[in-house]
């Protein structure tokens, strides 16, 4: 869509585009992470990674989180969501693709029991390398707490 506005953020959390992309992110990542969990990933990517979000007419519609992990020596996806009636138009990867340092490496987990999520990754080029295993401590944790 070319009418879709993609906009690099350099934000903190007192700066009220925060909160805008912290309930963007919860209401579609919600079955994946606690809010709190979800709030404190993006603080972090905020101040030591990056932020590129997407609008349509003033609406934000779209978001993804990065940070460069030195550990993998990777710039590493944390969290992508695009408002559902806007999926499906190239949004979601022009965000992924438009997020990457160009002198970097991207990695990213996917939970298993998101629909789609590899098959999209795949698209753009991203191969499975890796499992990853997760003991979850109690009932109401969520997988990627």
């Amino acid at each position: 869509m070319s009418d879709i506005k993609y906009l690099l953020y350099n934000l903190k959390e007192s700066d009220e585009k925060f909160d805008d992309i912290l309930d963007l992110l919860h209401r579609y990542l919600n079955k994946f992470i606690s809010e709190q969990a979800l709030k404190e990933d993006l603080s972090y990517c905020t101040d030591k990674g990056r932020t590129m979000v997407a609008y349509h007419e003033d609406q934000l519609i779209g978001a993804v989180t990065g940070v460069y992990t030195p550990f993998f020596d990777k710039f590493h996806i944390a969290h992508l969501a695009v408002e559902k009636k806007y999926q499906g138009r190239g949004i979601g990867s022009e965000l992924v693709e438009k997020i990457i340092p160009e002198d970097m490496s991207p990695s990213v987990h996917l939970n298993t029991d998101n629909p789609g999520i590899e098959e999209f990754y795949k698209k753009l080029g991203f191969q499975a390398t890796h499992i990853r295993y997760k003991r979850i401590r109690s009932e109401d944790q969520k997988p990627s707490d």
